[in-house]
């Protein structure tokens, strides 16, 4: 892990991390011109990795970026960070990264700029005691293009400026009163033995995680409930939750003040996501003969 930490993968070749820097006319540097998405990395295993690179290739798409052949799929992943020194033991998130290519000033891209890709790992996210506040509507802006995990990530840094100034750890962001998403995680919760989140035709953006907990949560033949929520829906809530890739499901412990219980049913629920999530998972493959050199 440590040479993982300090080695990133940069323009089609493994270099240090500290030799990566935005060049002044980079297009994702200026404008947010590219796309990104974070996996989760559990001793050695590239969780939900098929679909996280289905959700890459999608999003580039949208903004007229091709994906590199480096990071096209999970197998051509794993090759890349078995190379940076991940392993069977290497615990921590890893991060993709498409940038729109160089260009002058103004915001018209060139058609024949190649996307560049950096694919980096960090440390796992560590544990803590998951505060939220539902946000007005005025507090946090929604994202332009919200399905698309773009670069351009500004309404995401407000939403957490929002919490810090509540003093809560996450904030739910909302429009039209109805419940959004947090800056970094899809909400659920559980109320009268159902499963509650906000339709992904709200101006959210449906993460892959999002997607396990509700395929997993239908086999178990829970009832699931997604629409239009006011805050007064979580009234009475007998237990919530945020979801993301780097955290997996994360119990709210209070929210908006008031401290929500956890039951033994969303215990299970999670634990049969976490299941979900390794047989959905890509091995990282070890050490080859044809392992790049650093650049």
């Amino acid at each position: 892990m440590n040479s993982s930490l300090h080695l990133c993968w940069a323009r089609g070749a493994l270099r240090p991390r500290t030799d990566v820097r935005p060049a002044l006319d980079e297009r994702a540097f200026r404008y947010g011109d590219g796309v990104f998405t974070t996996l989760s990395l559990s001793r050695g295993l590239l969780l939900d990795a098929a679909l996280h690179m289905k959700r890459l290739r999608r999003s580039a798409s949208a903004i007229g970026l091709s994906v590199p052949d480096s990071v096209d799929t999970a197998s051509s992943l794993a090759r890349i960070l078995a190379s940076m020194g991940v392993d069977g033991s290497t615990d921590g998130v890893v991060r993709i990264q498409l940038s729109a290519g160089a260009g002058g000033r103004g915001y018209g891209r060139d058609r024949s700029a190649d996307a560049w890709e950096l694919v980096e790992v960090h440390a796992p996210a560590g544990e803590r005691r998951l505060t939220v506040a539902i946000l007005a509507e005025e507090e946090a802006p929604v994202p332009a293009l919200p399905h698309v995990k773009s670069c351009s990530s500004l309404a995401h840094v407000m939403c957490a400026m929002a919490a810090d100034r509540r003093g809560v750890v996450e904030a739910v962001r909302t429009t039209g009163n109805c419940l959004l998403e947090a800056a970094a995680g899809n909400l659920f919760w559980l109320a009268d033995g159902d499963l509650f989140t906000p339709s992904a035709t709200l101006p959210i953006y449906p993460g892959v995680t999002r997607s396990v907990v509700l395929e997993t949560a239908r086999e178990l033949e829970w009832t699931v409930h997604e629409g239009e929520f006011g805050a007064a829906g979580l009234t009475g809530a007998a237990g919530a939750f945020l979801v993301n890739a780097a955290r997996g499901v994360e119990a709210i412990a209070e929210l908006d003040g008031s401290p929500l219980d956890w039951p033994e049913k969303l215990e299970a629920l999670r634990e049969a996501i976490d299941e979900a999530r390794v047989r959905g998972s890509t091995p990282v493959a070890g050490p080859s003969d044809r392992r790049p050199s650093v650049s």
